[in-house]
């Protein structure tokens, strides 16, 4: 028997199911983004969600009216469906072209999220 890694079971190789599964194939900057863009929309749920419970208003009347008739939830379903339609679109572009979707998606969802934190800023100091 030989203790070569190439003989050993699958334990050694990538599993499909893992977290960084989807960004498999996407390479430098590209995946940066992505990561950002995943960073920014937690950041923005969570400051969005503790400055309604500070009393401050969602400025987006979209997702004011969405949030006043089905609740947080539907703040959480508006940024999963912009994310799709971002990952969509992402698969038509080609590679050239391709930090502009997680660029879009990040930078104003980091915007929200230091406007929500200087909000806090004001209302809390």
């Amino acid at each position: 028997m030989s203790s070569d890694r190439l003989h050993w079971p699958s334990a050694i190789r990538e599993d499909p199911r893992r977290l960084t599964a989807p960004l498999a194939g996407i390479d430098g900057w590209e995946r940066t983004l992505w990561i950002l863009v995943g960073v920014a929309l937690v950041g923005d749920l969570l400051t969005t969600y503790y400055g309604l419970q500070l009393g401050l208003t969602e400025s987006n009347p979209v997702a004011r009216a969405a949030l006043d008739r089905f609740g947080f939830a539907a703040m959480v379903g508006l940024k999963l469906f912009a994310l799709a339609v971002g990952v969509g679109c992402r698969r038509l572009l080609p590679d050239e072209h391709g930090l502009l979707v997680p660029a879009g998606l990040a930078v104003p969802w980091m915007g929200a999220v230091v406007v929500n934190l200087s909000l806090y800023a004001i209302v809390l100091g």
